[in-house]
């Protein structure tokens, strides 16, 4: 009950702007972690998986009692709580159960296991119960983490052998094109770089040079070089004029080495020549004798007139020149079929002569007899690849004769090689490439307009300056360096170290978890 005295007692407080100076402080918070960099933090976490392992042991061996454990715990308790403090902790088991993976069958499920809980043994604990709880997460963490380990070994062993199997394949298709590459580059010949080293940084430019331009470009370039070449497999020099009729005159002249082989005599024909001329006939006798409108009559009575078994060896000579005439003649009224059975057949012939003149033992006329036939005979490939107009040989053209088991060889060789490995650098231009496009002029003026600055317009020559750049003989030279295997992370992954490792990495993860709770 209210007393009278109650009048005289001191009206409550009244809150105002003065009570924020009449109130109690609060004291300020301090963590021992403060101040402490992400480093300091890692490397004190590591230090306390080793401080508490030596403290487990101590444990075992009375040491220490459990009242000192859990007070480290309450201290330890600040910096557990940070993530590089747990990160270090971890650390440091793992660093400390590593040299256990040496142990003869510790890469093993059930050793890993073994030294797992002996791991857990050692941890430190405030009871008997967290003691076999340690030594179970350690076992469990071992046994778990090596079974990873073995599982991802044997996955990333499988993935490194068929990243192997798979580069040696790739090397092993590529070896023709470098090796047409480099006898090319040899030659003259210029290869966009993406053509053979596909990376980052000639992907880069070829983006912005422009892949089609820039095969182009690489075209023209290349075409001189074949033009070059192509006069010098046939004895001409760089610029000489190049027509049907400068061939035909190079085919004249080389004619005159069969002049002693007209005189060598009666040529007997031997196995070999009539196997030939039964080749060529069997094409179309096969086809003929279920569908006889299928005959060529024209080929069979040519072969026919061939099958002697004796023949000068003069009208031999003379029945080549006649052969290839007809052959001429077949293609140009579009007749393919003898067109290639009478320039087989020429060819016959001339082996022919060519045995019987090693048989006499006539080495001097046989050397000028077959120079003479590898030159007539380069004289129609280029020929055939030859725009008369221009004078320019186009390299395709030659390519093809290659795919169809043609004998090319020397400077045609290289020329057709090329031009089967990289197509789109030594192809047949109509014109030349322009340096820059209509797309060029509107992206240069664009830029320059958005930004309002005049200097943009100099982008103008960035896309002619990437194609030089990739064009360039360093650039080249570099495309040419041999691919290296990298084995990345599946190489790290299947060595033998990195799964021994799998045990005392699971235990400690466990380990390092449960102890900081």
């Amino acid at each position: 009950m209210a007393g009278p005295w109650e009048q005289y007692q001191p009206a409550p407080a009244q809150d105002g702007p003065w009570t924020a100076y009449t109130a109690k402080p609060k004291e300020p918070s301090y963590s021992p972690t403060d101040g402490m960099s992400t480093f300091d933090k890692l490397a004190a976490g590591a230090g306390k998986a080793m401080v508490d392992t030596a403290r487990g042991a101590g444990q075992w061996l009375g040491l220490t009692d459990r009242a000192d454990v859990a007070e480290s715990r309450r201290m330890d308790g600040p910096l557990m709580s940070t993530g590089a403090g747990k990160i270090g902790n971890f650390v440091g088991n793992a660093a400390m159960m590593a040299p256990a993976s040496l142990i003869p069958g510790a890469a093993s499920i059930p050793g890993a296991a073994m030294i797992g809980t002996a791991m857990g043994a050692a941890q430190p604990s405030v009871s008997t119960g967290e003691t076999f709880a340690n030594m179970a997460l350690g076992g469990a963490g071992g046994a778990a983490g090596q079974f990873a380990a073995n599982k991802i070994g044997a996955l990333a062993t499988k993935s490194l052998s068929n990243k192997n199997a798979a580069f040696a394949s790739q090397q092993a298709a590529d070896a023709q094109k470098f090796a047409a590459a480099q006898a090319g580059r040899d030659a003259g010949y210029v290869i966009p770089p993406a053509d053979m080293q596909p990376g980052m940084l000639t992907e880069a430019l070829s983006g912005l040079s422009g892949k089609i331009k820039t095969a182009q470009v690489a075209s023209q370039r290349n075409q001189a070089v074949t033009d070059t070449l192509a006069r010098k497999a046939v004895g001409l020099n760089q610029g000489d004029e190049l027509t049907n009729d400068v061939l035909q005159g190079i085919r004249n002249q080389a004619a005159q080495a069969y002049a002693p082989v007209k005189n060598a005599g009666t040529v007997t024909a031997d196995k070999q020549f009539m196997q030939g001329l039964d080749s060529i006939a069997s094409t179309y006798q096969g086809a003929s004798q279920s569908f006889p409108g299928l005959k060529n009559n024209a080929v069979e009575d040519m072969v026919n007139s061939l099958r002697q078994s004796t023949f000068d060896a003069g009208s031999a000579v003379d029945a080549t020149k006649v052969l290839r005439e007809m052959a001429d003649k077949a293609y140009r009224s579009g007749d393919t079929g003898l067109g290639k059975a009478a320039k087989k057949a020429a060819g016959e012939i001339e082996g022919m002569l060519e045995r019987h003149l090693t048989a006499q033992g006539d080495t001097q006329a046989l050397s000028a007899f077959q120079d003479a036939r590898k030159l007539i005979a380069k004289t129609y490939s280029v020929q055939k690849a030859l725009n008369a107009e221009t004078g320019a040989v186009a390299a395709p053209k030659l390519a093809a004769d290659l795919a169809k088991g043609r004998p090319l060889s020397g400077e045609l060789k290289t020329i057709a090689q090329m031009g089967q490995a990289f197509p789109k650098a030594t192809q047949a231009l109509k014109e030349a490439p322009k340096a820059t496009s209509p797309l060029d002029w509107v992206m240069a003026m664009g830029t320059g307009a958005a930004t309002q600055n005049p200097l943009m317009l100099a982008t103008l020559g960035a896309r002619p300056a990437a194609r030089s750049l990739l064009l360039s003989q360093p650039m080249q030279r570099m495309a040419m360096q041999p691919n290296v295997m990298r084995p990345g992370m599946a190489g790290l992954l299947s060595q033998e170290p990195t799964r021994m490792l799998g045990g005392p990495l699971g235990s400690a993860g466990l380990l390092s978890a449960y102890g900081s709770q």
